[in-house]
């Protein structure tokens, strides 16, 4: 197989470090100590911590622990991976063919289209950008989507775009791939940060859309929202058959989760709400301070508040090249916004609501600088 390098990976890895660093796409990550004090133990969790093999499906208190964050998932559904990222390659590897027809909106997450790429897959891409507000249109979905087709791909809540599914447009997804007979993936990173008002945890498409359609599966981790990144834990849900054979594809690559991440992803999801409630503490106030940036430059930017997640997907106004915008702002600033030319799409760029809500604070007047110098104001 040869696949494309990550067009991203050089942007974020000279962006590291900065102290303005808006193009990553997690929340604050903790130290462990922290995480420990804030989910109501210590370093005695570990201490008398086996150091041999683990089971290659994860441990079962992790299963379980990843089991309570859905309705209707059995711990037999369940494959802990070393981060979502495994589980789509293995998902991908398993299931597709050369010149199976695959369809996923667009733009999206490299992993999600260029390993069907690599593997010679036909992949249709429905152009959210031509969308209304550059959200999923699930009536273009349908209209693409045939009896050729073997798998949809959501991504939900989506990266870069920051929108979020309802139940109903789930289950009409659902009926779409069940008309059609094809597989249904969810990607569902980010469903442990809603941004509306009262909301819990954003439905799973697996919970929704199994009874429907029940070819479907679901990918999903934490590690992004609770800030945790560094641990690579994600998970594959679906039917136990195909888990066994995605489980024996698995032995090839990392095999097993180390036991020390496993443990940590245990006692972080067993304590999801904290973590969660924390996490909300900075990004819901950063979601304010940018809503007024936002609004403050209209002439400037084009721009649609997220709902799920920690990113964002705004637009330059005016043809202005957003690679040029990015860099200077990098280098003259200190302020790194990830460019959508990562994401095959020039124009537009993405933006991190996750980090200290004193640093977003900073970074957002140093960007409103840099707009005031170009217009000479």
């Amino acid at each position: 197989m040869k696949i494309k390098r990550y067009y991203m990976e050089d942007w974020l890895n000279d962006s590291a470090g900065l102290e303005y660093n808006l193009s990553t796409s997690g929340c604050r990550d903790f130290y462990l100590g922290d995480l420990l004090k804030l989910c109501g133990t210590g370093i005695h969790e570990f201490n008398e911590l086996f150091l041999g093999d683990n089971d290659t499906r994860g441990s079962s208190r992790l299963r379980e622990a990843v089991r309570q964050s859905y309705a209707r998932v059995k711990t037999e559904e369940i494959l802990v991976s070393n981060g979502s990222s495994e589980s789509l390659f293995i998902f991908f590897n398993e299931l597709l063919e050369e010149g199976d027809e695959v369809v996923i909106p667009f733009p999206a997450f490299q992993c999600l289209y260029q390993v069907p790429l690599a593997i010679g897959c036909d992949v249709k891409f429905l152009d959210m950008l031509e969308c209304k507000n550059r959200e999923l249109d699930i009536g273009k979905l349908e209209r693409m989507v045939t009896p050729r087709t073997r798998l949809i791909i959501i991504n939900n809540p989506h990266n870069p775009m920051g929108w979020t599914l309802s139940e109903e447009e789930l289950r009409e997804i659902g009926r779409i791939a069940a008309k059609n007979d094809c597989y249904l993936l969810f990607d569902e990173h980010y469903r442990y940060l809603p941004l509306e008002p009262g909301t819990g945890l954003i439905a799973s498409g697996y919970d929704i859309c199994k009874e429907i359609n029940e070819n479907t599966f679901a990918t999903g981790s934490m590690i992004k929202c609770f800030g945790i990144v560094g641990i690579r834990i994600g998970w594959l849900i679906g039917d136990p058959a195909f888990l066994s054979r995605c489980r024996d594809y698995k032995d090839y690559l990392t095999h097993t989760i180390p036991l020390v991440t496993d443990r940590i992803a245990a006692v972080a999801l067993e304590n999801k709400e904290k973590i969660i409630g924390v996490q909300k503490g900075r990004i819901l106030p950063n979601l304010r301070l940018l809503d007024n940036v936002m609004e403050r430059n209209r002439e400037y930017f084009d721009y649609d508040k997220p709902t799920g997640g920690v990113v964002c997907f705004p637009r330059l106004k005016n043809n202005r090249d957003a690679d040029t915008f990015c860099l200077e702002l990098r280098e003259i600033h200190g302020v790194s916004l990830l460019p959508g030319s990562t994401f095959e799409v020039e124009g537009y760029f993405r933006l991190n609501i996750g980090i200290d809500t004193h640093a977003f604070g900073e970074a957002l007047e140093r960007i409103e600088t840099y707009i005031r110098d170009i217009h000479g104001k």
